[in-house]
């Protein structure tokens, strides 16, 4: 029997409870904990203003808030720009992969309204609308007291239970940070942990719309080489990463434990407005809090699962967790497991059995 509207809200209150009480339970007090969502494109009003929320998208986050600051690292990935600007011509240019994302500067209030504390800007976004864009969208955030970094070399710092946290943003384009070339990348992670700093790597990678990860190679997309997933983030942490924070598919994927080490391989899309596809796996909206030791080694999390809906675009609380299951699947298809253990409440672990069925 379908449960009323105030038993559904207390439903969703005792579900909220139960896994951050068990998820905490898991963390030691010196644990870092990091909340991770993938794409947050929040409303274009590019090339109108039909494709913005009301009220300057006031409340979009609210479903999700208490998982994302529940937390020491709040990380999310800007799809798109924060620009009051006009098209610029030095942006996107015209092609196959040309969608403009130009969300109105006020909007960035919504980020620190849902507790993020670092974004990443390096995607094939960013650069929508030239480099007016990408300025206006680094000083919006700036302004905000939000760290960010971008392929042109920003590095996020952050502080948590007496540890350094440097966050490093990469692509798959030519240039700096790119997982393509990915030398130069290496050698800052080296040099990173050298400093002291428990390093992060946000990957906005791998072909759209497939929830597989390319096992023997390359992933191709229009023409564009996506890059090698495994291999850039496996030699990563080889190279001193402590964790691996994979986006761009707009759809989730496999999650592994490599080396003590989690990597996740896509974490899809979180919140984006009409303008991105929400149809099948890329409306499912994976939210994955977990713990790290000191030494970087994964302790334990969960993988919470929401679904975007539309008219009004919105996100909620997925009743058949479909990401959870995606992301369980595909670990299990493609890693044989992650060396992970999954519980039917979204609960992570190191290896033991596979517990969700």
């Amino acid at each position: 029997m379908p449960l009323r509207p105030s038993k559904l809200k207390l439903f969703f209150a005792a579900l909220i409870s139960s896994q951050l009480l068990v998820s905490a339970a898991m963390a030691a007090s010196d644990d870092i904990i990091i909340s991770a969502v993938g794409d947050v494109m929040m409303g274009t009003n590019y090339p109108d203003e039909s494709m913005l929320p009301p009220d300057n998208g006031f409340g979009l986050f609210d479903p999700a808030k208490q998982w994302i600051q529940a937390a020491d690292v709040r990380f999310a990935n800007l799809e798109g720009t924060l620009f009051d600007g006009e098209p610029q011509p030095d942006g996107k240019k015209p092609g196959p992969n040309r969608y403009l994302f130009k969300t109105p500067t006020v909007m960035g209030q919504r980020l620190i309204d849902a507790g993020f504390n670092v974004i990443s800007l390096a995607n094939n976004h960013v650069k929508d609308f030239g480099q007016a864009g990408m300025q206006s969208t680094k000083a919006t955030l700036a302004t905000l007291g939000l760290q960010y970094s971008s392929k042109a070399g920003e590095v996020a710092l952050l502080s948590a239970k007496g540890n350094k946290i440097a966050l490093i943003a990469t692509d798959f384009y030519a240039g700096k940070r790119s997982i393509t070339n990915p030398i130069a990348v290496y050698e800052e992670i080296r040099k990173l942990k050298k400093e002291g700093y428990i390093v992060l790597v946000s990957s906005h990678v791998g072909g759209e719309g497939s929830t597989h990860v390319s096992l023997d190679g390359t992933e191709m997309y229009l023409g564009e080489n996506r890059g090698d997933s495994v291999k850039f983030a496996r030699t990563a942490i080889d190279s001193g990463a402590d964790s691996i924070i994979m986006h761009g598919p707009h759809v989730p994927r496999a999650i592994e434990l490599y080396n003590k080490k989690l990597i996740i391989y896509s974490l899809g899309n979180f919140l984006t407005g009409r303008g991105i596809s929400t149809n099948g796996t890329s409306g499912q909206a994976p939210l994955i809090r977990y713990q790290i030791n000191r030494n970087g080694e994964f302790v334990g999390g969960q993988i919470v699962s929401f679904i975007q809906k539309k008219g009004p675009h919105r996100i909620e609380v997925d009743k058949k967790a479909g990401a959870l299951t995606t992301i369980y699947n595909m670990t299990q298809e493609q890693f044989n497991g992650g060396g992970l253990s999954f519980e039917k409440n979204g609960i992570i672990r190191s290896a033991g059995s596979n517990a969700l069925p």
